[in-house]
């Protein structure tokens, strides 16, 4: 009896508990998954898909999907990381994809997914980090320590989005698309002026990092050397520093000192327009 239930407890060891924290992969049929509206990725090489429904129909699938259940259909599923396999499918007329439930921290999950395929433009990937950090109310250093980044590598890639949308957009469509390190360097960019001239630089394919460090230190070489304009100096001021002068007597100034006060006030009054 006693070696029975040893067996027992040997045989329940391989088993997986119900309280096990491992997610176990299963089957779902491609009509009970859609893919997520809020996902980073917004664009899919059609080139790149079909070289995936290929392999896929050929090799199958490799690697499961990530999905966490549709709130509004039951036995539905949202995909969390996997769109591409499952575009891919569809192409390819498989009927389903193996996945596996991801039900916490989904979108840092999805973006993470997006965020290690080289495909993911910067724009797309930046737009993707401002929306988690909205949801999960993170501090900038917080979503840094999420996404394994520097909090210098994340406050660059979010100046991207403050640039101008047309521009970004027409350099991402470009026969010159910008690197992802000059872009940045471009959003950090105060001068405005500077910017729009890097601009048509950028455009034309002509922009590259030491150009806009040569041109922001010349254009603040150039502003250490314009002179300051005076300001032009109040009346009230004006009125104060002659005040002490209106009870002194001629008697009380030397002859040379009365010339010189006397010269002041007159060139003083004809800049003003009051003497011929």
């Amino acid at each position: 009896m006693a070696s029975m239930e040893g067996r027992v407890n040997d045989l329940g060891g391989a088993f997986i508990a119900s309280s096990s924290e491992i997610n176990h992969s299963f089957e779902v049929p491609l009509e009970k998954i859609q893919p997520d509206s809020a996902q980073a990725r917004k664009r899919f090489d059609e080139n790149a898909l079909r070289d995936l429904a290929s392999s896929l129909s050929e090799h199958g699938q490799l690697m499961p999907v990530l999905v966490r259940p549709n709130p509004e259909k039951r036995g539905h599923w949202i995909l969390v990381a996997g769109e591409r396999r499952w575009r891919a499918a569809s192409q390819a007329g498989i009927k389903t994809l193996l996945a596996i439930e991801r039900t916490s921290e989904h979108q840092v999950a999805s973006l993470i997914e997006n965020i290690q395929r080289e495909d993911l433009s910067l724009l797309e990937e930046a737009r993707g980090i401002k929306e988690l950090i909205a949801l999960n109310g993170w501090s900038q250093r917080e979503a840094a320590k999420h996404l394994s980044k520097s909090v210098s590598d994340l406050n660059g890639m979010l100046a991207v989005l403050k640039l101008p949308n047309s521009f970004v957009e027409n350099v991402l469509n470009s026969e010159h698309p910008l690197p992802r390190n000059l872009l940045i360097e471009l959003a950090r960019v105060q001068d405005k002026e500077k910017q729009k001239q890097f601009f048509s630089l950028a455009l034309a394919g002509e922009l590259t990092i030491q150009k806009i460090r040569s041109g922001l230190r010349l254009a603040a070489e150039m502003q250490e050397k314009e002179p300051h304009q005076q300001k032009p100096p109040r009346v009230a001021s004006l009125t104060k520093a002659f005040a002490k002068w209106e009870n002194i007597s001629p008697g009380m100034l030397e002859e040379e000192d009365r010339v010189e006060l006397r010269r002041i006030a007159l060139s003083i009054l004809k800049r003003l327009g009051d003497e011929d």
